[in-house]
């Protein structure tokens, strides 16, 4: 019994481990692509555009689950 357990544990800390390395990945596509198209990193319009971006793609990305 503790075997699977472990196992399922096991398995919990990698889905979540992965979820969060897509997610940073993520976050980190938004704020490059802010960065390229000008907006200055240490502004408040960069952080809004980073927040923006990101979750109009996540929208996009999750349409069939809404």
């Amino acid at each position: 019994m503790s075997l699977i357990i472990s196992v399922a544990l096991f398995a919990a800390v990698l889905l979540v481990s992965g979820t969060s390395s897509a997610n940073q990945s993520d976050w980190t596509r938004a704020r490059l692509a802010c960065a390229e198209v000008g907006i200055d990193p240490n502004s408040a319009a960069f952080g809004q555009c980073v927040f923006d971006l990101y979750y109009s793609v996540w929208n996009e990305q999750n349409v069939s689950q809404r």
